[in-house]
């Protein structure tokens, strides 16, 4: 026999004597185990069928479907309804749009005629930009004069 550091002898397989036969059927344990454990260790996963099925199943998946909706939703509203920046200005929809790009803003007039203007074409506008700084204070203004003709490109 071997000792170890706490001097308790550690028991050894002796050759002479009869060696211990573990004898099990393989799989019995699943008899002992619930249907959820089996199905689940097995591989069979009861789905519910249908996605909308399968969204609701559980409250878990009640709550994100919620919101999930209620963002969706949200989106869809501020999307349609926000639309600040575009203007009809004497019967012609004025459309701005500007970004910032490398320390400089570029910004961008497009103008449409509509429906109700047919007649006093063309019409002049004075173009004016101003960029404001975060301080609310005018950093950079430009000007332009500028006719508008209907199926006219023109980039100011």
């Amino acid at each position: 026999m071997q000792e170890i550091f706490d001097d308790r002898p550690i028991e050894t397989f002796d050759p002479e004597e009869e060696a211990l036969v573990f004898h099990y059927e393989k799989g019995s344990f699943r008899k002992r185990e619930d249907a959820a454990t089996r199905d689940l260790a097995t591989g069979k996963i009861n789905l519910r069928p249908g996605l909308f099925k399968s969204l609701v199943a559980t409250k878990s998946n009640r709550s994100m479907f919620f919101v999930m909706i209620v963002v969706v939703l949200i989106t869809a509203f501020l999307g349609f309804f926000r639309k600040n920046d575009s203007d009809i200005i004497d019967g012609i929809q004025c459309k701005i749009s500007a970004f910032a790009f490398d320390g400089k803003v570029y910004a961008s007039l497009e103008l449409n005629s509509t429906s109700k203007k047919t007649d006093d074409l063309p019409v002049d506008f004075e173009i004016y930009f101003e960029c404001v700084n975060s301080d609310d204070a005018v950093a950079d203004k430009y000007s332009e004069n500028y006719s508008y003709i209907p199926k006219e490109k023109k980039f100011v």
